[in-house]
Order: structure tokens, then sequence, then C-alpha cells
């Protein structure tokens, strides 16, 4: 996809994903991701939350693991081990306090299971935390009817395409 073609498509996926967030008073934390390979970009829903008071969390590697950082600056950012831009802050916070994690994929199955790298960084750092937590936000073609993952894959609850708003039981 061409970059004006990802800035549009990210831009309606934003609008879409803030309208339906604003039903949910209960989400004052949210983990976000910094995007890569033409993924959706986060930008403008990381600027409407900021907006609105809401704190924000990027992944970031250490020791193999991913954990959450608040966010402080984006000046504050620099790539990471795979050549993502991550905070460079130290103030990390537990999963189970964070109220919404919206996770890169590949590809999210019908039952809601998520295909990302294969490095199984969110798998391990989210699979204690409930589903209906977890979000995703892709392109239709990414949303595949044959994908069911395996056992260690997390699943997501909510899946915002360029086309529709998929709640997974």
């Amino acid at each position: 996809m061409s970059a004006n073609c990802i800035d549009s498509k990210s831009n309606s996926l934003a609008k879409n994903f803030l309208n339906h967030l604003s039903s949910y008073d209960s989400i004052n934390s949210v983990a976000l991701y910094s995007p890569v390979n033409n993924e959706v970009d986060t930008k403008a829903i990381h600027d409407e939350l900021i907006y609105q008071g809401k704190e924000i969390l990027y992944p970031k590697i250490i020791d193999n693991k991913l954990v959450f950082i608040e966010f402080e600056s984006f000046e504050d950012f620099t790539y990471g081990e795979f050549n993502i831009l991550e905070p460079s802050g130290k103030k990390c916070r537990h999963p189970k306090l964070i109220d919404l994690f919206v996770v890169p994929s590949i590809a999210v199955g019908v039952k809601g299971k998520r295909l990302g790298y294969g490095g199984g960084f969110y798998d391990r750092a989210l699979e204690s935390v409930p589903k209906e937590k977890i979000w995703s936000i892709i392109y239709d073609f990414q949303h595949v009817y044959d994908f069911w993952g395996e056992d260690h894959d997390i699943k997501v609850s909510m899946v915002f395409t360029n086309s529709k708003l998929l709640s997974i039981n």
C-alpha cells in the first residue's frame, strides 16, 4: 500500500476505534504500539487519547520480555532490538494494571486468535490478561477465515477493520 493509502485507512480506522472507545468510561490507560511494516498507524489514536487525558503506554523489550512503559514524549523513543520504536523510559506498568491493549497483528482469525511476527512476546506478556482487554486494529484483508492459531496465541475480543467492527466472544 502507498503511504497515502496507509494514512487514509489508518485515519478512518482511528475514527472508528475512538468512536467505539468513547462508550467505555472505565478505560483510562491504553497500551498502543509503534507501527512497522505498513501496520495501521496509531498516531491519531495516541493524539486523541492524550487530549482526553488518558494514560498511554508503549511496549518495550527488556531481557527478552515485553514490558509496558508509560509514555512521556516521542522524543524519548529509540529503535529497539527489532528496529521498532520503543520508549527509552523506565516506568513499567504491570499488564493487570492497564485497562486496554491495542495489539499489532499480521492477521486475526474468526475466533480471535492473533497472528504476530512469531516471537511470542505479546503472547507471553498478555497470557494472564482477559481477552476483553485486548483489541486489534487491522486492514480488511488481515481478517482471515482459515487461521485458527495455536494454544499459546492470545485472543482479541474486538477487531476493527476498514469495513467492520467485530466483537469476538
